[in-house]
């Protein structure tokens, strides 16, 4: 395998993945030792050119292998290849250096066009990214001076990145990482993220969505308020936004789903099983195919995989 090494660095939030990019290749990436310090690591990448048949590795996504910390990423395919967000911790080998949000193009065997987006972000909360009818858009949780941790957009359109710019300014003020990211999902014109936060000291799961307008110029709702843990995953379809989350029912954690319609009606909400809050369970995820919604979670020393027949 491609991904056979001794200095694979494992982490329960920041998960490998494996994506297709418009030409039909496979690339994946995974974490990688750089050194023997604790949280020393970055990211590898690989490419299939023949179906996941043979591997081929291309190296590191990013130019730095100092001795810090590079992960949490999103692929997503963008024109004709695939682009790349991370987050990077090359400055914070220096006094005062902070966590960095990064892009880059896959084309080929090749990694280009490597760029910050953000020079100050939270340090260990996932990305995650999609192609807008605009272009790409990747949401994460950002960080200011003041150590507020709200969740931040940055959109590209023709040829420049947007400034990151709040999804919804909550304030949530917190001197440490949650390692709760966001989750953004596309279909057709429309944009859905969700977001766990905390708004005057009450736990979030908040979802926010827009069709052919601005991120700030949408609508949202409150998908649970009570107590919820958080580690959203988000898809669409034409009609529908599907939201699973770790929640809490009677003292126990469970894994939550609902839908919301394009309009903004719940149409369904709902508990699937009882999950682990801790970092055993993971961070759920979701796919739409073939009008089944595919979820999976971890839990009892193994992975699941549950489905859902739903109108696509």
């Amino acid at each position: 395998l491609v991904a056979a090494s001794d200095r694979m660095f494992a982490n329960w939030a920041d998960i490998p993945s494996v994506i297709e990019a418009p030409c039909g290749d496979l690339y994946a990436h995974w974490l990688d030792r750089i050194s023997t310090q604790p949280y020393a690591y970055g990211v590898r990448i690989g490419r299939s050119t023949n179906g996941g048949k043979q591997w081929k590795s291309i190296g590191w996504l990013h130019d730095d292998t100092s001795a810090t910390e590079h992960g949490f990423v999103s692929l997503i395919p963008d024109d004709d290849h695939l682009r790349a967000f991370w987050l990077d911790g090359r400055a914070m080998a220096q006094p005062d250096g902070r966590m960095a949000l990064r892009t880059a193009v896959l084309e080929g065997d090749q990694v280009r066009d490597e760029q910050i987006l953000d020079d100050n972000v939270c340090t260990c909360c996932p990305t995650s990214a999609v192609r807008t009818p605009v272009g790409p858009m990747v949401v994460y949780r950002d960080r200011s001076p003041r150590e507020i941790r709200d969740t931040s957009f940055v959109l590209r359109n023709a040829d420049w990145w947007s400034e990151p710019a709040p999804v919804k300014a909550d304030h949530w003020l917190m001197p440490g990482c949650p390692v709760n990211g966001p989750s953004i999902a596309a279909h057709g014109s429309l944009v859905a993220v969700s977001r766990f936060t905390v708004i005057h000291h009450e736990a979030q799961v908040v979802l926010r969505w827009f069709n052919d307008g601005s991120v700030q110029a949408g609508r949202e709702i409150v998908l649970d308020q009570n107590g919820p843990v958080g580690r959203c995953a988000t898809v669409c379809t034409k009609d529908s936004i599907y939201t699973v989350w770790i929640g809490l029912e009677k003292d126990q954690t469970v894994l939550r789903l609902a839908e919301v319609s394009s309009t903004g009606t719940i149409m369904m909400r709902t508990t699937l099983c009882p999950i682990d809050g801790g970092p055993s369970s993971g961070m759920p995820r979701t796919l739409m195919s073939g009008g089944e919604l595919w979820i999976t979670w971890a839990g009892s020393n193994r992975i699941h995989l549950g489905r859902i027949q739903v109108v696509d």
